[in-house]
């Protein structure tokens, strides 16, 4: 689609959130609308994405081997889109080995999904794949055709563990992946036209010049800082640059080990690939370990701060070297996945370990700041969202009742819409007084017809009762 046949479409949708946007009360109230039932049960699940744009969700579906792909105008599983060779599904035993994990749309035609690798000395249990040979084939990112299910690429990228999230620049059409288990401990860049890895896989353990992560304040004595764990990133347009949350750090010194706090690193977009940036999360913010990581507007990043963070913050994307802080999110600490929507102007916090949903208004305009809204009651394990910013509408995968997961999900969402809590199902949630507005954020609208990212910049207004 042209950029001027989506700016039509726009404004002829939303004509009224351009010209003026509705009041609504002080909080937005999120309720659940309606339930999506997938084939062959929700059992273990990882990262979610929405291209609104082209009505779809995907989902990385361990239980099925399989890419859900959902019709976000119809909310209904379309499609279970498999690869060849086929995904690993759920490993119980080494960690970090299962998949499908990571997964976007590349040029709205395109699923890109990561994978873990295959290993021999397998065995079903109830909870998965128990393994306890080599590795036979390292972890991937394979490519499949959205519209036909036909495999388009599989990359291998030398993992021993999986390779988990990834995010795209879209201009410059470069693919980041990141390998998180510490006997991998690498990010990947794939070119999303060749399907080619460019360069070398880039270690975070410290022996990479390029990539050496540094803190501040530096611990005394300090002879490496390595990451422990790799998690959200996202591609920055207003920065050019690539960020990346990483929920804690090894830090070397004479004496030995000790345990760092976590980063956010900001990373160049081109070759040769390098840290441009260490922006340090200080404990004393309450977020001891950043997670899920969203861009929004008016310089903003939000972090989701895995247990045992007390809350979430949201940082601005200029700070460097210790995190600029522009609101904290009493509360909503043990988060993974968030999602920025900038359909209503809001995030959404995945709280698995609280079966909560937390939201946060990203602010009116420059001067107005971040402010909460309520809580949603979501399910345990419910560690993923994404939203249709075109619908506001919000989705959250439920896991089955029946998986003998610890702590067990315990949750009535999926039959209080005639759904079965035993199969699990992809929760959809909306609010009444949601706002209508488009501003300026992730992920892309729409590319226009030079494959360059196109967004909606309309400023959000403030509204009259929302107390600022």
């Amino acid at each position: 689609m042209s950029k001027a046949k989506l700016l039509a479409c726009l404004v002829g949708a939303f004509v009224s959130c351009l010209l003026a946007v509705a009041a609504r009360s002080a909080e937005e109230t999120y309720t659940l609308k309606t339930i999506i039932p997938v084939p062959g049960g929700l059992t273990s699940f990882d990262i979610a994405f929405v291209d609104a744009n082209i009505h779809t969700f995907v989902l990385a579906d361990r239980t099925n081997k399989a890419i859900d792909v959902v019709n976000t105008s119809a909310n209904v599983v379309i499609h279970q889109r498999t690869a060849t060779p086929p995904f690993v599904g759920i490993v119980a035993s080494p960690a970090n080995a299962s998949g499908p994990n990571g997964v976007i749309i590349v040029d709205q035609r395109e699923i890109w999904a990561t994978d873990g690798p295959v290993l021999s000395g397998c065995s079903p249990s109830p909870t998965g794949l128990r393994c306890s040979g080599s590795v036979t084939t390292p972890s991937s990112i394979k490519v499949i055709d959205l519209r036909t299910g036909a495999m388009i690429a599989n990359i291998p990228n030398g993992g021993v563990r999986r390779a988990d999230e990834l995010c795209e620049d879209v201009n410059h059409e470069t693919v980041l992946s990141a390998n998180d288990d510490p006997l991998d401990n690498f990010l990947t860049f794939i070119n999303a036209e060749t399907y080619s890895i460019i360069g070398t896989n880039h270690k975070l353990d410290g022996s990479d010049p390029n990539f050496k992560i540094t803190l501040t304040p530096t611990p005394p004595g300090t002879t490496n800082v390595a990451a422990d764990g790799i998690e959200q990133c996202k591609f920055n347009p207003r920065t050019g640059s690539y960020y990346l949350a990483i929920p804690a750090t090894v830090v070397t010194t004479a004496t030995g080990t000790q345990p760092g706090p976590g980063v956010v690193l900001k990373i160049s977009r081109s070759a040769p690939f390098h840290i441009e940036e260490t922006i340090t999360i200080p404990t004393s913010t309450g977020c001891t370990g950043p997670q899920g990581l969203a861009i929004g507007p008016n310089h903003e990043i939000q972090l989701g701060c895995g247990n045992p963070s007390t809350n979430s913050i949201i940082i601005d994307d200029r700070s460097g070297p210790v995190a600029t802080v522009i609101a904290t999110e009493t509360g909503e600490g043990g988060a993974d996945e968030v999602w920025y929507n900038p359909g209503n102007n809001s995030y959404f916090i995945a709280r698995s370990g609280a079966a909560k949903l937390g939201v946060e208004d990203a602010g009116g305009n420059e001067s107005a700041l971040p402010q909460p809204d309520a809580d949603v009651s979501t399910a345990i394990g419910s560690h993923v969202v994404a939203a249709d910013m075109l619908r506001n509408q919000i989705y959250v995968p439920i896991r089955s009742t029946a998986f003998p997961a610890n702590p067990p999900t315990v949750s009535t969402i999926c039959s209080s819409k005639g759904g079965n809590d035993a199969d699990g199902c992809i929760a959809v949630f909306t609010a009444p007084n949601d706002d209508r507005c488009l501003a300026q954020g992730m992920p892309v609208l729409d590319h226009d017809d030079g494959d360059d990212p196109v967004f909606m910049r309309t400023r959000c207004r403030e509204h009259d009762d929302d107390n600022r």
